[in-house]
């Protein structure tokens, strides 16, 4: 990452952190992050609550990476792809979310035709369990997630193995969430494992880590800085294995809109790659990402009062 990309990053953290100083007997509350790969971190949905929303994630690419150096400008690539989300409060302490992938990539090839990957990918369910609470005392707010990976991915000549290839799949992870004042930290971390799914072919074990920082300006507006970490094992086709592992981790700045009288929330983050690492050469990685993030929340009443 440029010396100017640190540079603005460090920036607006030590903004952020300045701006503590002016903060209201009562604080305005910061809400959640806005990175499609995230989840709730360390708080959970109230219960009777259904959060109705998702991700559109649009990223550019120019050029082939192996290792942590781009190779050649043989391949440029653009996505534009959406995860569709919903989450409902069980009953107090416990929820359920799923994420469901649709993705659509186009590679412009130098050298060869242009190729076209578009789809669905597997949805993920998770169920959330608190076990802190920093509300009711605690100094700070934990909760654990446990789930698995439903085979609602596309298969066919167009479809993206990684997205999701009609696999099942596990997944667990932790995370953690601290208000103080106006300011909110969160992070998480969580490892998921696939079976082999179509085209012969078994993706790489993941892990995921997550961090961020939101500064509620006011009642409806926040700033702050998210960043995500991906790490994947070689994946499988045919019984061998693919030599593809990779590291990924993005970071950037966010801004997000609440308006609680409607129950909705809306965010905006721009990340730059921090670290890029690939074993195998790899063709759409992308030079920055730009997410937006919409979510609106229901009062459906629970079933277990």
């Amino acid at each position: 990452m440029s010396l100017k990309i640190v540079r603005l990053l460090v920036g607006l953290v030590l903004l952020c952190l300045s701006t503590t100083a002016y903060a209201e007997e009562k604080a305005p509350v910061a809400w959640g992050p806005t990175s499609a790969t995230f989840g709730p971190c360390g708080l959970t949905m109230p219960a009777g609550k259904l959060a109705v929303g998702g991700n559109i994630v649009f990223g550019d690419s120019n050029g082939v990476w192996h290792k942590s150096k781009r190779i050649n400008g043989n391949t440029k690539g653009t996505k534009f792809n959406q995860v569709v989300k919903l989450r409902y409060g069980i009953w107090d302490g416990l929820d359920v979310r799923t994420a469901t992938p649709i993705y659509s990539v186009h590679l412009d090839k130098t050298n060869d035709s242009d190729k076209y990957l578009y789809g669905v990918g597997d949805t993920t369910v998770l169920f959330h369990q608190r076990l802190l609470s920093q509300k009711a005392g605690d100094p700070l707010s934990v909760a654990f997630d446990a789930g698995f990976i439903m085979p609602t991915g596309t298969v066919s000549e167009h479809s993206s193995d990684a997205a999701g290839n009609a696999a099942w799949g596990l997944m667990g992870g932790i995370g953690a969430t601290y208000f103080l004042d106006a300011n909110r930290f969160d992070t998480e971390v969580n490892y998921a494992t696939f079976a082999e799914g179509g085209h012969n072919y078994q993706k790489g074990n993941r892990l995921r880590w997550n961090a961020a920082y939101a500064y509620a300006i006011n009642d409806n507006w926040d700033v702050g800085l998210e960043s995500s970490l991906e790490i994947y094992d070689e994946s499988e086709r045919n019984g061998v294995m693919q030599d593809d592992a990779s590291l990924e981790w993005y970071a950037g700045p966010k801004v997000a809109y609440k308006y609680k009288p409607w129950g909705t929330f809306a965010g905006l983050t721009f990340k730059a790659p921090i670290e890029r690492w690939y074993e195998k050469p790899k063709a759409c990685s992308d030079d920055y990402r730009v997410e937006f993030k919409l979510i609106k929340t229901f009062d459906l009443g629970t079933l277990f009062d």
